[in-house]
């Protein structure tokens, strides 16, 4: 008689407890369902959303898991009419989410199906398929229990397509219709007259739109977020006169909008007392009226004005009219100095994520500003602040809620790191192209943000082994790691990396010493690695491929221009079941045969980037069969790029910033 299996006696809620517990871990739930018949039976019953991989994956699933409510299928290109049909009469009675995005076989047959079986059905996502028109529309307009529905890119959708949609699915709360350019303010003014529990609405890039349906918009009684990206239609004069107001109204987004001021904005947000953020992004200039206009929001949280001009006299005007931001992007602003923005800060103390990014005029003086009083700073980018020298960094520190800090091509050097290691939180730390860092200041990070995940030390040329390894070793969480162009790092950083368990993303992109034990040490013990970039690794072989192919089943992205691999290894990539992704130029040992190979082989590859020079060599039946398959091809002249050649091209550049940076202390 068998032993009595102690995992039977555990109670379901338990079971249950400990697989919504796994869902990070890709992995976890397959081992869970291998433990014993009873495991196997509850990880089937319990699951309710899939994402597969391939689509002769689906049948089965259907079959194993009978509860599914969110269905995921873009990664699954092929589906078709036949394909929707089967899906919906299995979770006929408990799918109440789908999207097919990335999917782009099927038509308004399929979609009249799914409609049909899946009458639960609240949210669909048919993104990106330029070809389906009013006829598709129409077919998933019988799903009438819609509550959110996408149709990003749609472009061959017309108002009367739009139409259908408004007048049957009455439920809607949130649409998507940015790049439906041929809908016009009719389209949109039906949904906003039939579809009265809208809450989300995206009206971007859509050409036809003016501000004559913005005020049966407006009128929406629970409308919270509005979006008009580049609106070019919606002009100041037309919205001046709008006679509606929107009080729900909390989100409102006129980023690339140039034809609207101040006036436009006051107009459309006139009577929104609860409006939450403001998204300006390239679209005006920052002036004081328009901080005029701030001042009727009390609950305003964010502001984004990067791209914007003329932010000298505005931008102090809105220290004066907003003091309740908690989140702020000035990213590539015309204008920012340290003493607008120095009165800003002081005036907003709950600020918790600032952007400066590229605002090239700010100096050291403004940091002590910032950091004494915004102590609540949980993020902070200042990419290309070329004129913050070294000692502005010793007050960031002072920050120890930061979490994320951007520092790159700045004058920082392992001072400013010391400083920034009390910023025990941090989990995304980026210093590429920081010339000044050294493994001394890496070791300070090390020793005391053992949070960190993010790490970004791209053409930080002074960094060796020695700083990885103490990275390694005191950071084990990091799952994204960029040490891309660095002659210093060999196969002992990979060996320690390799500890970090959870690495997902690694760059190592013209890194000369790193061979294929250095590959190896990484994939065989980093079962998680998604991304991997080893372009211009000049001694990564097929053995490495091998290895890979081996150890890496969840590998999604890879890049190999300039490497050594020759068909084999290519070909030993293709069993990676995971692979969506493969760029690869100027690789002397591959052929049209080995390629040909490859892409019969790899079943899950959506995106391959070659050179040029092979189009030709492969049969037109292959190229046929690729495509109908939905794997898209691209084929580039890219021009060989010698070793002697990268390297005084990089000598060139890094004497470019260090001038750069002696003139800026002059």
């Amino acid at each position: 008689m068998e032993p009595p299996n102690f995992f039977d006696l555990l109670a379901k809620d338990l079971l249950y407890a400990i697989l919504d517990h796994l869902r990070d871990d890709p992995f976890a739930p397959k081992f869970f369902s291998q433990a014993c018949k009873s495991f196997y039976a509850l990880e089937s019953t319990h699951r309710t959303a899939l994402k597969p991989r391939r689509l002769d994956f689906l049948p089965r699933a259907s079959r194993r898991y009978p509860s599914i409510l969110h269905l995921d299928l873009t990664l699954c290109p092929c589906v078709d009419d036949f394909a929707l049909k089967a899906l919906s009469l299995a979770w006929r009675s408990s799918l109440r989410s789908l999207d097919l995005s990335g999917c782009r076989l099927f038509s308004h047959v399929g979609l009249s199906a799914l409609a049909l079986n899946c009458t639960y059905l609240v949210e669909v996502d048919l993104s990106n398929r330029p070809d389906l028109t009013d006829v598709a529309a129409k077919a998933i307009a019988e799903a009438v229990n819609l509550e959110r529905l996408r149709l990003g890119r749609c472009k061959g959708i017309t108002d009367m397509g739009i139409g259908c949609i408004a007048v049957k699915c009455g439920r809607l709360r949130n649409v998507v219709l940015r790049w439906c350019i041929r809908v016009t303010d009719f389209g949109a003014g039906l949904i906003a007259i039939k579809c009265k529990e809208i809450r989300s609405l995206d009206l971007s890039y859509m050409p036809q739109i003016t501000e004559r349906c913005l005020n049966h918009i407006l009128q929406l009684e629970h409308l919270e977020d509005l979006v008009l990206e580049h609106c070019l239609g919606i002009e100041d004069h037309g919205l001046a006169t709008l006679q509606a107001n929107c009080k729900s109204l909390k989100m409102l987004n006129l980023s690339k909008c140039q034809n609207i001021g101040h006036i436009g904005i006051a107009s459309l947000t006139n009577g929104a007392q609860n409006l939450e953020k403001l998204i300006l992004s390239s679209s005006l200039v920052v002036t004081t009226d328009l901080a005029k206009c701030l001042q009727s929001f009390p609950r305003l949280q964010l502001v984004k004005l990067d791209g914007c001009l003329g932010v000298e006299s505005g931008l102090k005007a809105i220290g004066y009219s907003c003091n309740s931001l908690k989140e702020l992007n000035l990213s590539k602003c015309v204008g920012v100095t340290d003493e607008n923005l120095s009165f800003l800060v002081k005036t907003n103390k709950n600020l918790e994520k600032l952007d400066i990014t590229c605002c090239r005029t700010l100096t050291p003086e403004f940091i002590p500003n910032l950091t004494n009083s915004c102590l609540r700073l949980t993020s902070l980018r200042m990419e290309s602040c070329s004129l913050i020298s070294r000692e502005g960094f010793l007050f960031i520190g002072q920050c120890q809620l930061l979490e994320e800090l951007d520092v790159t091509d700045t004058e920082i050097d392992d001072i400013g790191l010391c400083s920034i290691s009390r910023c025990t939180k941090l989990s995304s730390l980026k210093l590429g192209i920081c010339l000044m860092i050294t493994d001394k200041g890496l070791k300070h990070i090390a020793n005391s943000c053992s949070e960190l995940k993010n790490l970004d030390l791209y053409r930080s040329s002074r960094i060796t082994d020695e700083g990885i390894i103490a990275i390694a070793l005191g950071c084990p969480s990091l799952t994204v790691v960029n040490i891309a162009y660095n002659s210093n790092i060999t196969d002992s950083s990979l060996a320690f990396l390799s500890k970090c368990q959870k690495l997902r993303t690694l760059e190592i992109r013209g890194c000369p010493h790193i061979s294929p034990q250095g590959l190896s040490n990484i994939v065989a013990r980093c079962k998680n690695l998604e991304t991997l970039d080893l372009k211009k690794c000049r001694k990564i072989n097929d053995a490495g491929m091998i290895q890979l192919a081996q150890h890496s089943q969840s590998l999604k992205q890879i890049k190999l221009s300039y490497c050594s691999v020759t068909d084999v290894g290519l070909i030993a990539l293709a069993s990676i079941s995971c692979l969506r992704y493969i760029s690869i130029f100027h690789v002397e040992g591959l052929t049209s045969n080995g390629l040909v190979a490859f892409l019969l082989a790899c079943q899950s590859l959506t995106k391959a980037k070659f050179h040029a020079c092979f189009e030709s060599l492969i049969p037109q039946q292959i190229l046929k069969y690729m495509e109908a398959r939905g794997c898209v091809l691209v084929w580039r002249e890219k021009t060989f790029e010698s070793s002697w050649y990268l390297l005084a091209i990089s000598a060139l550049y890094f004497q470019l910033v260090i001038c750069r940076n002696r003139i800026n202390h002059l």
